[in-house]
């Protein structure tokens, strides 16, 4: 759970990208996710990972300098039936990214993590990717 980059996941399967205006409610990150995961197929639960993504989107907006900007979104599917959950924003830190999934900062990266995903994050020169990844075997 540290600022650099993750690890490489398995092969990608699938992958869809979009951007949201970071004002507009959430369902649009969520109505979005639901199409690419039944179009990718991916088994696992869905409710969990569309509750993961609000939870990073939200976060984004709220703290990642996005304001009235948008923030783009990935999911990636991997050959080992992992989903790949990416929020980018516009801050390139992110301190005390360990208390703040411990729950000691808020409850968005602490609620991600009961869902069973790893989180990590990483910057890069336009801002950071804040990564949840949730095996399709994790319950909520």
């Amino acid at each position: 759970m540290t600022g650099t980059a993750p690890p490489a996941p398995a092969r990608i399967l699938r992958e869809a990208r979009w951007t949201i205006r970071s004002l507009r409610p959430p369902q649009d990150a969520r109505v979005q996710a639901w199409t690419c995961l039944a179009l990718f197929g991916w088994p696992g639960p869905v409710p969990s990972a569309i509750s993961v993504l609000d939870h990073l989107v939200r976060n984004a907006s709220e703290f990642g300098r996005c304001a009235g900007r948008e923030i783009e979104v990935r999911l990636a599917r991997t050959e080992s039936d992992d989903l790949l959950i990416d929020a980018i924003d516009r801050r390139t830190d992110f301190p005390s990214f360990d208390q703040a999934v411990a729950g000691h900062l808020g409850q968005g990266l602490w609620r991600i993590a009961q869902y069973g995903a790893t989180l990590s994050w990483h910057p890069h020169e336009d801002g950071k990717t804040v990564r949840a990844v949730l095996g399709a075997t994790q319950a909520p």
